[in-house]
């Protein structure tokens, strides 16, 4: 057989199979989707009212007394900013370090505070900054890592701290040097 006679025959052959599953699809007048439709059972729609009621917050005796504290009273925001500042003695020390604590939780923006660390290092790799971070916190500092995108390139500091009087932070860096052999600087946070 010749080349074009196969093709010929291919061709026609396809031509046959198609009208054979087309022709009978396009005759018929009962529709395949009208059935599958009618035979499913769909439940019929619950009866069931749904009340949406107000309920008051019931708040706590103890709230109220610090929400309006914290809020209200400036003049016990400025004894706590005070009292920080006679913490080199070591008398005062704990004081100081329980007294800012209070500060932070009503918001340091609004007392015009910062806070000191010890920054290590900056890498750009963030493999590195978590094995740095890793080794100072099984030596039992607080460490962290803080990610800075700077010039489309992300740049992973390793700091310490944050200590709100910056003598504390001075004791940390000199911890620093004793146990790990390691110099950081002091900087503001954040």
């Amino acid at each position: 057989m010749h080349r074009r006679l196969k093709e010929r025959l291919i061709g026609a052959a396809v031509l046959v199979m198609l009208a054979v599953i087309f022709i009978p699809m396009i005759l018929d007048d009962t529709s395949h989707t009208e059935s599958a439709i009618t035979d499913t059972n769909i439940p019929a729609r619950p009866e069931a009212d749904f009340n949406s009621r107000m309920v008051p917050l019931l708040e706590s005796p103890g709230s109220e007394v610090q929400t309006p504290t914290a809020i209200t009273d400036p003049t016990t925001e400025v004894t706590v900013a005070v009292t920080p500042a006679p913490a080199e003695h070591a008398e005062d020390t704990p004081a100081a370090e329980h007294a800012p604590a209070d500060i932070i939780t009503t918001g340091k923006e609004d007392l015009g505070l910062t806070a000191w660390v010890v920054q290590l290092g900056s890498f750009s790799s963030e493999a590195n900054a978590e094995s740095l971070n890793n080794e100072l916190r099984q030596a039992g500092f607080a460490a962290f890592v803080e990610p800075l995108k700077q010039d489309n390139s992300l740049i992973y500091r390793v700091r310490i701290g944050p200590e709100l009087v910056r003598a504390d932070a001075e004791k940390l860096q000199s911890q620093l040097q004793a146990k790990l052999q390691l110099e950081g600087i002091i900087v503001a946070y954040p």
